[in-house]
């Protein structure tokens, strides 16, 4: 099973790409019952055999290297069990949905994204059930990564893309002044019709593929109109070497995290979990960015 030179480039065309895993239907069966123990008794991943072999599997680390161009990576975040419940009715416009909902998580300039290694968090979500649109499927607009990107690379001061990439959730207008980020946010492109008003693509997948995602770029969560959740096992990874920023709460939780984790790891595996947190600083909401306010601000 590889991650193959195509999915690579649809990867950083489209900002996403669903991929196999080799996983068998009996690794699936077992992965799937850890989700579903650790969802019912609220206990931390680490605590589950069957769950962490699905963490230090070695496939997840491969997708990565080729990913971020690197020859070494380690996990960055996102372990726990996630779930997309079914939504009761009335359920709101897909119009709606991804007008209140689109935002990005990481914020990177073009030049990153470019670099080797990648100066970029690589995202792997693994479904643990099958993924069709109607059950909360991802929804994604193709190539808003490089575009928005693009534009952090030439509006951002040099002091500010020297503190990327680094988690910080923003969304084109309107944004709530209540929002953590407010008044950053995503312009509008110049040409085509507001972000807000595009029209994405649901990321429908197979039980045990891969989703490969860019949160740089515009995705949002979506309503599950099935009467079954969404079973879904994140991982998230970056090259060893490259500094990331994380939000306080975050990166104490990080922090916290890893090293139980790193103690129930095969030996030959614990490279996957740094022992040390060098790489990982502080990024919150302040100070504000001038650059990315509201032009009305």
């Amino acid at each position: 099973m590889m991650f193959t030179d195509a999915q690579l480039a649809q990867y950083e065309k489209h900002g996403a790409v669903t991929i196999d895993s080799p996983f068998t239907i009996e690794q699936l069966d077992r992965a799937e019952a850890a989700w579903d123990r650790l969802k019912q008794n609220g206990s931390e991943p680490y605590r589950d055999p069957d769950y962490i072999e699905v963490i230090q599997h070695p496939y997840f680390e491969e997708v990565a290297k080729k990913l971020l161009r690197a020859n070494a990576v380690h996990l960055w975040w996102g372990l726990a069990p996630h779930e997309r419940p079914p939504a009761k009715p009335p359920y709101a416009s897909s119009r709606d949905q991804w007008a209140n909902g689109c935002h990005i998580d990481i914020q990177a300039t073009l030049e990153d994204f470019e670099a080797t290694p990648r100066r970029m968090r690589a995202e792997l979500w693994f479904w643990l059930n099958d993924v069709p649109a109607h059950r909360g499927a991802m929804r994604i607009l193709s190539g808003s990564h490089r575009h928005i990107m693009e534009h952090w690379s030439q509006v951002l001061q040099p002091d500010h893309k020297a503190q990327l990439p680094r988690v910080h959730g923003l969304r084109p207008a309107p944004v709530s002044k209540n929002a953590p980020a407010f008044p950053e946010y995503i312009p509008d492109m110049h040409s085509g019709p507001p972000w807000i008003q595009q029209d994405p693509s649901p990321a429908v997948a197979r039980r045990g593929q891969i989703l490969v995602l860019c949160s740089a770029g515009l995705h949002s969560a979506w309503m599950n109109e099935d009467n079954v959740p969404r079973k879904a096992m994140g991982t998230s990874w970056v090259a060893t070497g490259v500094s990331c920023g994380l939000p306080k709460n975050q990166r104490d939780a990080v922090m916290e995290f890893f090293p139980r984790l790193r103690s129930k790891l095969r030996p030959d595996r614990t490279h996957i979990v740094p022992d040390n947190f060098d790489w990982l600083f502080e990024s919150d909401y302040y100070p504000k960015w001038t650059e990315t306010f509201l032009t009305s601000y």
